[in-house]
């Protein structure tokens, strides 16, 4: 099937990730990014970004501008994207890409996502948690249940695709009692200037997985939030008590390893044998990574020490994006051709083995843009 064209909004550390991890997987992608805008970044200053990034490397490419666009040469090959340095409300290429990706972290309230929706676009998926969105869909948890009504779609955050999955696992095959989780998480390097300490804030993963997950509720989750001034890997401890209690650590080692093998957590998690520090995963494919030697059974609770790598999160957020733009893709050729609504496409990108989705109702809180995730 032909490939849907998507258009970016905001190219900060999200949107900078989200660019090479499109361009790593380009030929397996289902949708082509067509446009890039950000009403900060003038074109050579995004330029001056991709080429300097200590993190985030475009090595393997000869990047050079062209007129309005970004040329990124391998071979024989050059993939050209439009780059437009405009306000939300002004983007010249407004309605004509089938998927606006808002990566702005501006955009987090339904009203301001109406300008997207015009001529061809007619969904928009959000980079943040966003309260009022149609649904909230966290890849390898519910991401199934997107269906052609939803236009505006949040892919909740990078503490909430840490959490969920792992947590309805952990439900599923245990049987949950109370969560609570500690997050030590890291902060860009520009704003190391202005942070000289700890800080305790809220947490969108507090009242996200209150809302996403029916087994969770003020009675029994919480969630422990600092932000340090440091910009590799984060830390995300959780703690699980459990009905249903594995036979030993041994045990539940084990069964976390064959889920990540071949069922519900697979291609979402990680675990490696032994803590050498966050320095090692950074940029991690995974929604977070185990260190084994640190997991515990202590009675009825169950201890999971890991890393998550905050910024590439956006690697959940392209799977979810492949997801939507398969099923845009599915429900025009279905269109046409009515013997393809049973087509394999709706369901082969599902993590092998996952449990069906517990996924409540709509996010409808008010908007709270700017808390960080």
């Amino acid at each position: 099937m032909a490939k849907i064209q998507a258009g970016m909004n905001g190219f900060g550390r999200f949107g900078l990730h989200l660019l090479r991890y499109w361009l790593n997987h380009i030929e397996d992608a289902p949708y082509t990014l067509k446009y890039i805008n950000d009403d900060s970044l003038s074109l050579d200053k995004a330029l001056e970004i991709i080429n300097a990034d200590p993190y985030v490397k475009f090595d393997d490419f000869d990047i050079a501008r062209k007129g309005n666009y970004l040329g990124f040469a391998k071979g024989d090959r050059t993939i050209e994207i439009e780059y437009s340095h405009q306000d939300r409300a002004d983007i010249h290429w407004l309605g004509k890409p089938d998927l606006v990706l808002e990566c702005s972290g501006k955009a987090t309230v339904a009203e301001r996502c109406q300008p997207y929706l015009t001529g061809k676009t007619q969904r928009v998926l959000i980079s943040a948690t966003f309260w009022d969105a149609d649904k909230t869909l966290v890849y390898g948890f519910n991401h199934q249940d997107f269906t052609p009504d939803l236009q505006v779609v949040s892919y909740g955050s990078c503490t909430v695709n840490a959490y969920v999955p792992l947590a309805n696992y952990i439900h599923q095959r245990y049987s949950l009692i109370d969560s609570d989780v500690n997050v030590v998480h890291n902060i860009p390097e520009y704003k190391l200037s202005h942070s000289f300490t700890l800080d305790r804030r809220f947490c969108t993963l507090e009242t996200s997985a209150k809302k996403l997950l029916n087994f969770v509720d003020d009675t029994n989750f919480r969630v422990n939030y600092t932000v340090v001034p440091y910009t590799g890997a984060s830390i995300i401890d959780f703690r699980f008590r459990v009905g249903s209690v594995p036979q030993n650590r041994e045990t539940f080692i084990a069964e976390l390893k064959a889920a990540m093998a071949t069922g519900a957590l697979q291609n979402l998690y990680g675990m490696v044998p032994q803590d050498k520090g966050p320095e090692e995963h950074q940029l991690t494919p995974f929604s977070s990574v185990m260190i084994e030697e640190n997991i515990n059974v202590i009675g009825d609770n169950l201890y999971i020490h890991a890393y998550f790598d905050t910024e590439n999160s956006v690697n959940r957020y392209h799977d979810l994006t492949s997801y939507v733009a398969r099923q845009i893709s599915l429900s025009r050729a279905t269109a046409v051709s009515p013997t393809l609504a049973a087509s394999p496409i709706a369901t082969t990108t599902a993590p092998q083995g996952m449990p069906p989705s517990p996924m409540g109702g709509v996010c409808s809180l008010p908007s709270m843009a700017g808390f960080p995730t």
